[in-house]
């Protein structure tokens, strides 16, 4: 039984707080300032974004089959 069925979260949402999760504790330990907790925040939501990116489906040696 779902309680917030309404925020469809994925597998992947997840990873992504879990990611997030252990940069919090990171910042707690290591005692990095509020911004090197949102550079490294920012690092890794760009990084799960491009992750995620798909490629072109262009074929590129498409000239040598001629």
């Amino acid at each position: 039984m779902m309680i917030y069925s309404y925020l469809k979260l994925g597998p992947r949402d997840g990873v992504m707080l879990v990611s997030v999760i252990i940069m919090l504790v990171l910042t707690l330990v290591f005692k990095w300032s509020v911004w090197e907790f949102l550079f490294s925040v920012v690092a890794v939501i760009i990084a799960f974004l491009a992750g995620n990116m798909k490629p072109d489906k262009k074929n590129v040696l498409a000239f040598l089959k001629r």
